[in-house]
C-alpha cells in the first residue's frame, strides 16, 4: 500500500513536471516569435524609410513637370535643356555679364568652359549664390522684341526667406548653343525689386532717402547684351523741397529746411525737384554725371512761370541753399532721358511690356 503511494506520487510529479517543461517551450516559443515579429516589424520600418528617402531624392531633379501646351518648335532647345537632353554654357556670362563689383552677378569662372545640364547649373547657382531654391518657374520672354524666344526662370528662395527672396535667369540660344546671358536678384536692398518685362526690360524700383522713391531702367537687347540705361532720384511727380534737402542740401539744419517750406506755402507755392544720373550718349558705363531740374506749382497744381517769382525772397532763400548745383531746364532734362532711352533701345512698346507669368515646373524639397 505504501509503495502504490510512493508510485502515485512519482506518477503525479512526473506529470507535473512534464506540464512544467510544455509551458516553459511554450514561452521560450512565444518569446521566440515575438522577437522575430519585432525584428521583422523593425526591418520593415527601416525599409520604409530607405523606400521614403530613395522617393525625396528621385524628387529633385527628376519630377519636372512642363505644361503640355508648351510644343513651339522655336523653343524645343530650352525644353530640352530643362529635361535634360542639352546643356548650358556659362561662357558668355563669364566673359560679358559678371563683375566681382557688382553682388547681383556670379562667378562661374571655375566652370566656364563647361556644358552644365539643367540640374548641374541649379545645384552650381545654389553654391555661387548662396541660396537654397524651393521653386523654379518658367516663361518665355522676348528680348529686343525681335520675336526670338529666351528662356526666363524664376528661382525662389525656400521658406522664411522674404518676399522677394528669388533670382531671375535668362538663357538664351545663341548660334545653338544655349548660353546663360543674365541673372537679376529680385530684391534690391532692403526696401527695393528688380521686374523682367517680357522684353527684356529690367525695371528696378525702391525706396530711397526720406519718403522719396528711386527708379533705375536698363535692358537686355535682342543680341543677349545687357544694357544700362539711366537712374531717376525722382520719378514722377519729383521730389518736393524737403526730399531733395535731405539728399542735396550738404545741411541737416532741418529746421531751415521747414522755414524755406513755409515760406513757399505762404505765397502758395510748391517746388518740385528732379534728378537722374545719366550716362553719355553710347556708354555703358554706371559711372555718369546727374542732371537736376526744379519747377513750382501753384496750390492748383498749375506750373508757375519762374519770371513770376524770381524776385520773391523764398525763391532766392530756396536757390541758394543748392547754389552749387547746376539746375537745367524740364525740356532739357526730359531730353536727356529720351535720348539715353534712344542709345540703349529702349522703346515704348519694350518699357511697357507686360511682367511674364511663370508657370512653376520643379518643387525641390
Amino acid at each position: 500500500m505504501k509503495n502504490r503511494k510512493i508510485i502515485s506520487i512519482v506518477m503525479v510529479l512526473q506529470i507535473i513536471l512534464l506540464a512544467a517543461c510544455g509551458v516553459s517551450k511554450d514561452t521560450n516559443d512565444t518569446k521566440i516569435d515575438t522577437e522575430q515579429v519585432d525584428k521583422d516589424n523593425e526591418k520593415d520600418n527601416k525599409n520604409e524609410e530607405i523606400n521614403e528617402e530613395q522617393d525625396e531624392g528621385q524628387s529633385i531633379g527628376t519630377a519636372l513637370i512642363l505644361p503640355e501646351d508648351d510644343t513651339d518648335q522655336d523653343t524645343q532647345i530650352y525644353r530640352d535643356f530643362l529635361t535634360g537632353n542639352s546643356d548650358l554654357s556659362l561662357a558668355f556670362y563669364c566673359d560679358n555679364v559678371f563683375d566681382e563689383e557688382n553682388y547681383g552677378t556670379y562667378d562661374f569662372g571655375d566652370i566656364r568652359d563647361k556644358s552644365i545640364s539643367f540640374m548641374e547649373f541649379i545645384d552650381e547657382f545654389e553654391k555661387k549664390a548662396n541660396v537654397e531654391i524651393g521653386t523654379i518657374a518658367y516663361a518665355y520672354i522676348d528680348c529686343g522684341d525681335d520675336g526670338k524666344k529666351e528662356l526666363a526662370l524664376d528661382l525662389k528662395a525656400k521658406s522664411g526667406s522674404g518676399p522677394f527672396a528669388n533670382d531671375y535667369v535668362v538663357i538664351k540660344d545663341i548660334d545653338g548653343e544655349l548660353q546663360l546671358i543674365y541673372t537679376l536678384d529680385g530684391e534690391c536692398g532692403a526696401n527695393g525689386w528688380n521686374d523682367l518685362n517680357e522684353y527684356g526690360y529690367i525695371g528696378t524700383y525702391g525706396q530711397g532717402i526720406s519718403t522719396s522713391r528711386y527708379y533705375e531702367a536698363a535692358l537686355i537687347d535682342a543680341d543677349g547684351n545687357y544694357k544700362y540705361g539711366y537712374f531717376d532720384y525722382s520719378g514722377d511727380p519729383g521730389m518736393d523741397l524737403e526730399q531733395f534737402y535731405e539728399i542735396n542740401a550738404g545741411s541737416t539744419d532741418y529746421e531751415k529746411c521747414e522755414e524755406l517750406n513755409e515760406a513757399a506755402e505762404a505765397h502758395g507755392i510748391k517746388p518740385m525737384f528732379y534728378e537722374a544720373s545719366i550716362p553719355d550718349n553710347n556708354s555703358n558705363s554706371e559711372e555718369f554725371p546727374n542732371y537736376y531740374c526744379v519747377e513750382f506749382y501753384n496750390t492748383s497744381n498749375e506750373l508757375v512761370d519762374v519770371k513770376e517769382i524770381k524776385n520773391e525772397e523764398f525763391y532766392t532763400n530756396i536757390m541758394e541753399v543748392f547754389e552749387h548745383i547746376h539746375f537745367i531746364s524740364k525740356e532739357e532734362y526730359d531730353k536727356k532721358i529720351a535720348d539715353r532711352q534712344a542709345d540703349i533701345g529702349l522703346t515704348d512698346k519694350i518699357g511697357s511690356g507686360a511682367i511674364p507669368e511663370y508657370t512653376v515646373i520643379l518643387n525641390l524639397k
